[in-house]
């Protein structure tokens, strides 16, 4: 793995600027010095040139000058002029060579050999040249002789003199070529050096810059693509070291996060697994209750459910259907019922807060706020506790399981009020109806006993028999008017039905009768006890209606009234109904009268102004009292 060079400081000669500007700046003090060497050689060598051209002439001049003696001896040549020109001459010579670049580069130059063929040059023209020519330039006339030998002795030097200037034009020319070739030889040093110079930098370049660079690049290219365990492989203290170290750092850590959040994600993807199968489980375990009652198979396979889906290895239930209770039924999972061993429930260990209990053990009250129903046992084995998401599914299951059994309990509760009220009623329906008939015909028959032992006349006793018969008939016609209404039942979804089911009956019955329904309760809920009490007391009015009041329309009318209350009108187009409506061996207004108060309502039967009759009962549904 990389070294980590974050937070260390990089030293001035360790940065990849600093390595790559040392070369560059050695490149170019080369470049000078390559430059300021031509400018010095080019300053140097300047006048080179000329003094050779000039050495040259110098040359052509010496020959000139014996030319012209040897002319002038011969007679060929104007000897009055000879003078002027041999002084002419020697002043351009000793102008050339004094004067001239010659003197200048001899006197510039370094190198022994070209001071001494100079100063050979002066010297012989000086010592031999000079006097030669002066001797014809004295003013003296020149005779034939004079110009004879001085031409001799001017020639006997000529040639030494130009081969001296010949070793002056060597020294210069081997002067400047020395010059050249330093130059030269300078400027190949700095060719190769510069070239070392690029080598390095090539090479420094290829080693800190271009390979950890496409090794950057190959990094980046398997981040791109989620590989974060690539790695690269340089390591030095430097800018792009720095940048290797510190992408690895980058890459270890985001594949630290990466894996951090793919644990996460499969956390959080198990927990939600597991919240979906345990909501799944609970509804399967409220639809399970809510489906009649909760039997010991339905409670098994709950219990069985619950066990696999929490691995707890030992769930035990103990119920009873009863509440508070101290006996209760042992149901177990699938595959290990049997019978309880301990069989006294009070001293049970494995009810809430039993002191034998120990680390790992758990018991569950299952009950609402005023009753107990019995409680479910947990054993997690090993003193392991139970997980947050154990105890909540546990927990839910229990408020289940509690609101199941409470509304099981009062439900039967309520079916035994409901029974018990039915019963009271149909007692005080045969007590004020069927047992007045009776004990009103008992007296008949006790006073047609008292008739027959006093031998009273046979009017008498036809008249007691004919009341007898009377009360019999009245007996056996509300016997068979409480059959109908004890038979009644409420096979109905709702109220709504009911009643447009005992329209129909009623317009099927009665030919020439319209029964007409006009519902407009709306939401108005109804308990089963007040359904059952309005059909009676509706019923009851329709049928005194059909069979008492001839008429030819019976409408019956269901509204809502102020202050929630629900009202019910049956109208007829009868006859009326007279002002004491109570016939004697008749109960059917009365026990109407009865139901109404049993619904804390109020029953009203009153004739209308146009003909018929209105019955009417309001009350207030449980639901909004």
């Amino acid at each position: 793995m990389a070294t980590t060079l974050a937070g260390r400081k990089l030293r001035f000669s360790q940065s990849i600027a600093i390595q790559v500007l040392i070369p560059v700046v050695v490149i170019g003090l080369l470049a000078l010095t390559s430059m300021l060497v031509s400018l010095l050689v080019t300053l140097h060598t300047q006048h080179d040139a000329e003094a050779i051209n000039i050495a040259g002439s110098m040359r052509m001049q010496s020959y000139r000058i014996a030319v012209q003696l040897q002319q002038a001896a011969e007679g060929s040549a104007d000897r009055a002029e000879l003078a002027n020109t041999l002084a002419e001459e020697r002043r351009s010579f000793a102008e050339k060579l004094y004067r001239s670049s010659i003197a200048r580069v001899a006197g510039k130059s370094s190198e022994e050999p070209l001071k001494r063929a100079y100063e050979q040059v002066v010297d012989n023209w000086e010592q031999r040249m000079v006097p030669a020519l002066l001797s014809l330039t004295s003013g003296q006339p020149l005779t034939r002789e004079a110009l004879a030998a001085a031409s001799r002795e001017y020639l006997g030097h000529v040639v030494e003199n130009v081969s001296d200037i010949d070793q002056l034009v060597l020294g210069i020319q081997q002067n400047t070529e020395d010059k050249i070739e330093l130059l030269g030889m300078y400027e190949g040093l700095s060719i190769f050096l510069s070239f070392l110079v690029l080598v390095f930098i090539v090479m420094r370049a290829d080693q800190n810059l271009v390979r950890p660079l496409k090794d950057l690049v190959r990094a980046a290219e398997h981040t791109s693509v989620g590989d974060f365990s690539y790695r690269t492989y340089y390591e030095a203290v430097n800018e792009i070291g720095l940048l290797c170290s510190t992408f690895n750092d980058m890459s270890a850590s985001l594949a630290r996060h990466y894996r951090k959040l793919e644990d996460m994600v499969d956390e959080k993807t198990a927990q939600l697994q597991r919240s979906n199968q345990m909501l799944d489980f609970l509804y399967n375990t409220a639809q399970r209750l809510s489906e009649g009652v909760a039997s010991r198979e339905k409670l098994t396979d709950i219990i069985s459910d619950l066990k696999s889906l929490t691995g707890i290895p030992q769930l035990s239930l103990c119920l009873a259907n009863e509440a508070n209770t101290d006996k209760f039924d042992l149901i177990l999972p699938a595959g290990e019922q049997h019978q309880c061993l301990i069989g006294d429930c009070l001293s049970c260990f494995m009810r809430p807060g039993g002191s034998q209990q120990t680390r790992g053990e758990t018991a569950f009250a299952i009950e609402d706020s005023s009753d107990n129903f019995g409680f479910l046992y947990v054993n997690t084995g090993q003193n392991l506790v139970l997980e947050p998401w154990q105890q909540r599914l546990i927990e839910a299951v229990v408020e289940h399981l509690a609101a199941a059994m409470a509304l099981q309990y009062r439900e039967g509760l309520n079916r035994r009020l409901m029974l018990f009220e039915e019963r009271s009623i149909i007692a005080r329906e045969l007590h004020d109806s069927l047992a007045q008939s009776l004990s009103y015909m008992k007296m008949q028959v006790a006073r047609l006993v008292r008739l027959f032992d006093r031998q009273a006349p046979e009017e008498q006793i036809r008249e007691g028999l004919a009341d007898l018969q009377q009360g019999l008939n009245a007996a056996y016609r509300h016997l068979r008017e409480l059959l109908t209404t004890f038979r009644l039942k409420l096979d109905a979804p709702s109220l709504y039905h009911a009643l447009k089911a005992t329209v129909d009956e009623f317009d099927r019955q009665a030919e020439g009768l319209e029964v007409r329904l006009e519902y407009g309760l709306g939401h108005c809920p109804l308990s089963p006890n007040e359904d059952i009490h309005v059909l009676q007391i509706i019923r009851e009015a329709m049928t005194n209606a059909l069979k008492h009041a001839q008429a030819g329309l019976i409408e019956l009318r269901c509204e809502r009234g102020p202050d929630n209350m629900a009202v019910f009108r049956v109208v007829d187009n009868g006859i009326g109904i007279a002002v004491n409506p109570h016939k004697e061996h008749h109960y059917g207004l009365s026990t109407m009268q009865e139901r109404a108060a049993l619904l804390h309502g109020q029953l009203a039967i009153q004739p209308l102004a146009g003909g018929g009759t209105e019955v009417v009962l309001r009350f207030v549904p449980e639901a909004f009292a």
